[in-house]
């Protein structure tokens, strides 16, 4: 069965020849939407957004999956602070963008070597760093798999939660990366649950799966898959059944790519399987490439099977003309085009009734999609009352507070985006067949982004501060020392043997004296005087103040943003207006220039002699066989396409094996 890089080829491969054979006809039309559905397949992005708790492993698993052990710096006290979004490029390089201190963004290109550098919480460097951008030379991502390593969720850097929740918004999916050695936080059940919700709203069932990283540091881990599913059952409203957690150990993968046991290619093997990363790869391309698949691949085809018949059907009635002979037959074809053409006319004009028609089913998408936008903003904003205005560093660093209403913001204007547009496209689909105009679904806009709010006005609020004056007092010792100790004097003593003595004893002290000890208090340092400044818990009073303050500023922003989400939704629906009748006077006119080609073959056969006719018949069956083999190519790629997707979306749910990650290598 052939995977999607190839069937994706083999599609490029056929558009080309129909292109330059539209081009050839004057089908211009025909030609564009050809040139628009390569553009789409060579350029289709798959994006997974990686995400999860500081310190869970996602750098590694990323490197592990790239099989790339340095690319993502991995030190157990290294904070991630700006999402990394990770592509296949040739040669490889690195970008970051900086944010200067006037606001301006800057790009600069990097050493592959220096990425941590930037993307360190605290790093070096002339600016802010926003985003980084890497090409890498990984075949894994030559099919248009897009990665994005994210900060850490909660902990302490509470804004790169909402660095990661703006992520969102971009992703086709999210990985979230558990840890067998901490059970699951509160920060990141909260994270969760907001994932969860914006995949629900998107209608992917499949586009929210969590691995188990670190889990070959545990003997069951077995029951601690089924205690997370029940956890994450918990959060997000789903069957544990329907949670899908995939255990692995990137250890285990990076001996595996360093070689280990390279002599014995079985143990090599089963470290590999051990590690579990093949059924992580199985479970990520599998789930995620299915609606790739379709809508792609699929799109393509369908619109090269379109192209094929827009260009073979004029050479089919030439044919059906030419072969009868009969003027009778040249009429009756002449007339059944003729009534094609006044319809598609008709259908082209501006008081086509499929026009009227739009506009209602699009006035009830409005009212809709407004209903749904206050009650998804209503949410962010009782968050925003509710919970940030409680949290402390809200209240000190209102920057912080911002970046997180901003973040829900945008990932609540993406939800009901998402939602809006997949309407608009189930609107435009219906009206397409009741038109009788094959579509394969075009590209829809969406919500324009919520204005965003800013409270750098508030600036920090720091800690009061005081000097502390110390005294260290003056510190003594006691010594032992030694002194001559001195005779008792007096006068001298009579007689000559008492004199002798004397003077003998006197003798005696001056060769060798004799000492006592003694204890003394000495001093071992003066006293000493020092003054040092102590940081202050804010006083409640000052917070509770803030808080008013802010929540007062977050009301404001509420009232002045009403009026712009209601614009903002007039504006989507309008552009959803322009896109699906752009889309459709793009069919009808490619099926307009079909029946143009037929009416004027039509004309010049009734003009042919009967050898110009036979000549004709010959030339035709040489412009039909290549339209031929390709449309038949098209229905051998169209079954391959299906074929595709039906197996990647019946990929088992339920990868841990006891051979999995735990399991002796």
């Amino acid at each position: 069965m052939p995977d999607y890089v190839s069937l994706r080829d083999e599609i490029l491969h056929l558009l080309e020849p129909l292109t330059a054979t539209a081009r050839d006809r004057r089908a211009e039309q025909t030609a564009d939407r050809l040139c628009g559905a390569h553009e789409r397949l060579l350029s289709g992005e798959l994006t997974v957004v990686v995400c999860g708790e500081f310190n869970r492993g996602k750098s590694s698993l990323l490197n592990a999956l790239l099989e790339r052990p340095n690319i993502l710096p991995v030190d157990p006290y290294f904070a991630t602070s700006v999402a990394a979004v990770i592509r296949h490029g040739a040669p490889e390089r690195a970008e970051v963008t900086l944010r200067l201190s006037d606001g301006t963004l800057k790009q600069e290109r990097i050493l592959l070597d220096r990425i941590g550098d930037y993307a360190a919480e605290g790093g070096k460097h002339s600016g802010e760093a926003v985003l980084l951008d890497l090409r890498l030379d990984v075949p894994r991502l030559e099919s248009g798999l897009v990665l994005v390593d994210t900060p850490g969720v909660g902990g302490v850097y509470h804004h790169h939660t909402a660095v990661t929740m703006g992520q969102l918004p971009s992703a086709d999916a999210v990985l979230f990366v558990l840890s067998a050695e901490e059970p699951l936080s509160d920060s990141e059940t909260a994270f969760l649950r907001e994932a969860a919700h914006a995949v629900r709203a998107a209608d992917h069932p499949d586009a929210l799966f969590h691995v188990l990283t670190k889990s070959d540091l545990r003997e069951d881990i077995g029951a601690d898959l089924a205690a997370g599913r029940r956890k994450i059952a918990a959060v997000t409203g789903r069957d544990p059944e329907d949670v899908l957690i995939v255990p692995v150990s990137s250890r285990l993968k990076q001996l595996h790519l360093a070689g280990v046991a390279e002599d014995d290619p079985e143990r090599r093997a089963r470290l590999l399987a051990a590690s579990g990363f093949p059924r992580l790869e199985e479970a990520l391309w599998s789930r995620l490439a299915a609606h790739r698949a379709r809508l792609l691949l699929g799109g393509a085809l369908v619109e090269a099977q379109a192209a094929v018949r827009t260009l073979l059907e004029p050479l089919l009635t030439e044919e059906s003309a030419l072969r009868d002979g009969s003027r009778a037959r040249l009429e009756e074809l002449r007339a059944e085009t003729e009534r094609e053409s006044e319809r598609l006319a008709e259908l082209s004009s501006g008081a086509a009734p499929w026009r009227e028609r739009l506009a209602r089913e699009l006035a009830t998408l409005r009212t809709e999609t407004a209903d749904r936008t206050r009650a998804e903003f209503e949410r962010v904003w009782r968050r925003a009352e509710t919970e940030h205005l409680e949290v402390r560093a809200h209240l000190t660093k209102p920057a912080r507070l911002a970046d997180r209403i901003n973040a829900d913001l945008t990932l609540a204007r993406s939800t009901v985006g998402e939602w809006a547009a997949r309407r608009a496209a189930a609107l435009q689909s219906g009206l397409a067949r009741e038109l009788g105009v094959e579509l394969a679904g075009g590209t829809l806009g969406e919500l324009p982004p919520a204005p965003v709010l800013d409270l750098g006005g508030f600036g920090r609020l720091h800690r009061p501060t005081r000097e502390v004056r110390e005294v260290e007092p003056a510190t003594y010792r006691t010594v032992t020392r030694q002194r001559q100790a001195k005779r008792a004097s007096g006068p001298a003593p009579s007689g000559f043997v008492n004199k002798a003595r004397h003077l003998y004893r006197q003798a005696q002290d001056f060769l060798a004296p004799r000492y006592e000890s003694y204890q003394e208090r000495v001093l071992d340092r003066p006293e000493r005087v020092r003054y040092r400044t102590v940081e202050e818990e804010i006083p409640e009073r000052v917070l509770g103040e803030r808080r008013r303050e802010l929540a007062e500023a977050v009301g404001r922003a509420r009232r002045d943003q009403e009026p712009l989400v209601a614009r903002a939704v007039e504006e989507a629906v309008a552009a959803f207006a322009r896109d699906i009748a752009a889309e459709l006077d793009s069919r009808i006119e490619r099926e307009q220039e079909r029946t143009a080609d037929t009416l004027e073959r039509l004309r010049r056969s009734a003009e042919r002699t009967a050898a110009e006719a036979a000549r004709r018949l010959g030339e035709l069956e040489a412009e039909q066989r290549p339209l031929r083999e390709l449309g038949e190519r098209v229905a051998v790629l169209a079954d391959a396409v299906q074929g595709l997707a039906g197996r990647e979306a019946a990929a088992p749910d339920s990868p841990d094996s006891p051979d999995g990650p735990g399991g002796r290598a």
